[in-house]
């Protein structure tokens, strides 16, 4: 049985967790499903409806900066807690869409919002807090939960949307979001926060931080290596059901496949928990690109099976899940704490604003040339991603 103390420490990663699979499964894995169904009823196309979510992506990063910033000034409590209420609004609202322009908006309002209560916010928030456990640790364990989000939400949307229709599903994912997260952020994030002058936790390795040129280098090939991997990220959430039936299987096993993708995300974390005393965060990072791009070239030579398929998926899910606590360790090894919030901030600002364009590109990539392509140029994306990782300046080596 863990000490009061140090129970009280992890309560709110534990309950950030919990909160990620609630966000991610309602904010972006639900439009896999519920999108397609929704481009019929309004005589959307595929890459038309997917273009819509991918302007809202796109507002999504300008709206981060002003995220991580407020996080940065006020703590997490309330920019979660009032973000969680306006996401979930916005997505009751959408089953009352009977157009493109108020899809739009909606999407813009769900994506703006969710700025506010996704894994950087989460980790921004965690961060602040004075806890004895290591915001290095909180990470990982809020990743840990927030694994299984596609695993619950892609099988739970697509039974809601058989039972109930597209309409009445936007308005039960909307209360799940309201109804689970909003307490949650509200009484997790309370408490006494770090200073500049509160003492590091004993435990705290000692990393050194990047300084002059660099730290500039390294923030340029660090932004382009999260622009490349991530790239592929709204792509695989909202279009690997209709990829998957590309490669020849039905919609069922596609969701299946999915479905296994959220568990191997938590083992990968777990792994990455278990050895990330010992593990550097470039180090962790390297491995996750390797792991995914190897799911890849399962999925494109040996997915038209079911054990490739499920391989392939399980491998991907592996280093995606283990990338998510990098894409939080990273920039915190490198550069430090101070400034942490509006840094991931800008981070997913420029990511998103380049990434936005993606499930827009992969589903104009499958209308035209099918789903195989599309994974394809998801694979070349990570090799990109690889390729900009090995210009990354590691401070351990750095000149003093």
């Amino acid at each position: 049985m863990m000490p009061p103390r140090l129970d009280r420490d992890y309560l709110p990663a534990i309950g950030l967790g919990i909160t990620q699979i609630v966000g991610y499964g309602t904010l972006m894995y639900a439009y896999a499903v519920l999108l397609p169904e929704m481009a019929k009823d309004l005589g959307l196309s595929l890459s038309e409806i997917f273009g819509i979510l991918s302007l809202g992506l796109f507002f999504g990063g300008l709206v981060a900066p002003v995220a991580g910033k407020l996080v940065d000034r006020f703590g997490g409590r309330w920019v979660m807690t009032l973000g969680t209420v306006a996401a979930s609004l916005a997505l009751m609202a959408m089953s009352q869409v009977e157009s493109r322009i108020g899809l739009f908006a909606l999407i813009l309002l769900a994506e703006g919002a969710g700025m506010f209560v996704l894994y950087n916010m989460a980790f921004a928030s965690v961060a602040r807090l004075d806890l004895s456990v290591l915001p290095q640790r909180s990470i990982s364990v809020i990743t840990l939960f927030g694994g299984v989000a596609s695993t619950l939400f892609w099988p739970l949307t697509l039974a809601l949307f058989n039972r109930f229709g597209w309409e009445t599903t936007w308005v039960i994912l909307g209360l799940c979001s309201l109804l689970i997260c909003t307490p949650i952020h509200f009484y997790v994030l309370r408490g006494p926060e770090r200073t500049a002058a509160t003492p590091k936790p004993a435990n705290a390795p000692d990393w050194p931080e990047l300084t002059g040129q660099s730290r500039k280098q390294a923030m340029l090939w660090m932004v382009l290596s999260f622009i490349f991997s991530g790239y592929l990220m709204g792509a695989v959430m909202t279009l690997w059901v209709t990829n998957v039936q590309d490669l020849g299987h039905s919609v069922a096993m596609a969701a299946l496949a999915g479905a296994v993708i959220g568990p191997f995300k938590t083992v990968g974390r777990f792994f990455e928990m278990l050895v990330s005393r010992n593990l550097y965060p470039l180090v962790t990072y390297a491995l996750s690109l390797g792991l995914m791009l190897l799911g890849f070239v399962i999925l494109l030579t040996a997915g038209v099976s079911l054990p490739g398929l499920l391989l392939g998926a399980a491998i991907y899910g592996m280093g995606d899940g283990i990338k998510t606590i990098a894409r939080g360790t990273l920039p915190l090894a490198l550069f430090g704490a101070k400034g942490y919030g509006a840094r991931l901030g800008w981070i997913s600002f420029v990511q998103l604003g380049i990434n936005a364009s993606a499930p827009f590109a992969f589903a104009w990539t499958t209308q035209t040339y099918g789903g195989w392509w599309s994974f394809a140029v998801m694979a070349l994306c990570l090799c990109c991603a690889i390729a900009a990782f090995c210009f990354i300046p590691d401070p351990r080596k750095a000149p003093a």
